[in-house]
């Protein structure tokens, strides 16, 4: 099963909207998607405070930021 992590913070209408992009893979691709939302982390806080919402792979690379890239997520899910 293919494991992504996906950096986020509450009110985020960006992570809002990327997630509910992200969210039918998990069914459909029979993939896990861990929610990690950087306000409960100082060191997220300044790694991704900027950026997000983050999509990354299990190691942390990134795939997408802002706005959810079809073409690099399914890239990934190979």
């Amino acid at each position: 099963m293919s494991q992504f992590k996906f950096f986020y913070r509450d009110g985020c209408h960006l992570c809002e909207d990327m997630y509910q992009l992200i969210h039918p893979y998990e069914t459909s691709h029979k993939i896990n998607i861990e929610l990690i939302n950087i306000d409960q982390d100082t060191s997220l806080q300044e790694k991704y405070a900027l950026l997000i919402p983050v999509l990354t792979d299990q190691n942390e690379q990134e795939i997408c930021h802002y706005f959810f890239d079809k073409i690099s997520f399914e890239r990934a899910l190979e």
